[in-house]
């Protein structure tokens, strides 16, 4: 055979185009492969940070119920304190002789809403409907809603802080 045979050519063409095609397609699969594996270690690290911020998340719902509980226990103390230090009979005489003038109900109830008191609602001296013990109720509501609020506002900035240490790749 010889070099300027047109056969030899063809042959040589041919061996290089399938050693180039097997190259090239040993090449693609080990793509797909190192693909495949890269999508594999990205679903499981993916899985694992999910795990953790799911614990993250069941740990701040934990001490959040448990501040809950707290907080209600404190409020819910304190009234029965106040029950058991002041006798029922003076409370209740006090309770009854003293009434709250009606410009401090408008401006406690303008207060609990953000607002402004009008200046006719300053000018009223007249004795409102409410009485101390009304004023005290609603002074724990209003507290133990603050406290709880507070709690709320912690835990959740706690939550993002923890999610955010979990989301990292370890």
């Amino acid at each position: 055979m010889s070099l300027l045979d047109p056969r030899f050519w063809a042959g040589a063409f041919l061996a290089l185009v399938l050693t180039f095609g097997l190259g090239y397609g040993a090449g693609d699969l080990h793509r797909l492969r190192a693909e495949r594996s890269h999508a594999l270690q990205a679903k499981v690290a993916a899985a694992q940070t999910e795990t953790r911020q799911a614990n993250v998340s069941a740990q701040v719902i934990d001490q959040a119920a448990q501040a809950q509980t707290r907080i209600q226990t404190v409020f819910r103390d304190r009234i029965l304190y106040r029950d058991r230090e002041v006798p029922h009979e003076i409370v209740v005489h006090d309770d009854a002789a003293c009434r709250i003038p009606g410009r401090f109900v408008g401006m406690w109830n303008s207060a609990n809403r953000a607002e402004l008191p009008t200046a006719a609602g300053l000018l009223d001296e007249a004795a409102s409907g409410v009485v101390l013990s009304d004023v005290e109720a609603q002074h724990e509501r209003e507290a133990e809603a603050f406290h709880s609020n507070a709690r709320q506002l912690k835990d959740l900035q706690d939550w993002v802080t923890q999610q955010e240490e979990a989301a990292k790749p370890q």
